[in-house]
């Protein structure tokens, strides 16, 4: 190239190829990462859940309290809770072992309303927000609520102990432990 023309005298071309490839990468990127923000993975539980309807004749069938899991679609707390304890083998197995366990999905913001046998619950127990989860002995119909969720090793000492605690009122004859002396 003579000098002064006008002309770049680099010996190299533009990398346009390279900032076309470059550009397509970050817009892949960007879609899949709405994609996934829309799309959680889904969680597999463990936890066995029963029927609202069956709740009842399985607890008297097996002598388990029940724990009915009041959750909702749109709670982070709740998806946080099935991953890290109803997702776990251990914290299942334990839930599963001690409890008739029923899952409650509060449909209010998506549908506008909630089947009736699910805001009957809610109404039963008081729940005014999620996570909640009730231990219920269906041999007296006292209930233990605990509202939110504080950890799966906080979770599972308090399931443990309102377990126990039921399983010694029902061979008590429906008195209270603490009040047994």
């Amino acid at each position: 190239m003579p000098p002064g023309d006008g002309r770049s005298s680099s010996s190299r071309t533009a990398p346009r190829p390279l900032w076309m490839l470059a550009g397509l990468l970050l817009v892949a990127r960007v879609a899949t990462g709405v994609y996934e923000c829309g799309h959680q993975p889904r969680v597999v539980e463990l936890v066995e859940w029963q029927p609202i309807q069956a709740a009842a004749d399985q607890a008297r069938l097996t002598g388990k309290p029940i724990l009915y899991d009041f959750s909702a679609e749109w709670c982070g707390p709740c998806h946080q809770m099935a991953s890290e304890v109803f997702a776990d083998h251990r914290a299942a197995t334990t839930i599963n072992q001690m409890f008739v366990p029923v899952r409650v999905v509060d449909r209010q913001r998506e549908e506008g309303r909630n089947p009736h046998d699910v805001e009957m619950l809610q109404k039963r127990y008081g729940v005014e927000a999620f996570p909640t989860l009730v231990v219920v002995d269906w041999t007296s119909g006292d209930h233990q609520k605990l509202e939110g969720y504080a950890g799966k090793q906080n979770l599972i000492q308090e399931l443990s102990r309102l377990g126990v605690q039921a399983r010694i009122q029902r061979q008590l004859g429906g008195a209270r432990p603490d009040s047994v002396r």
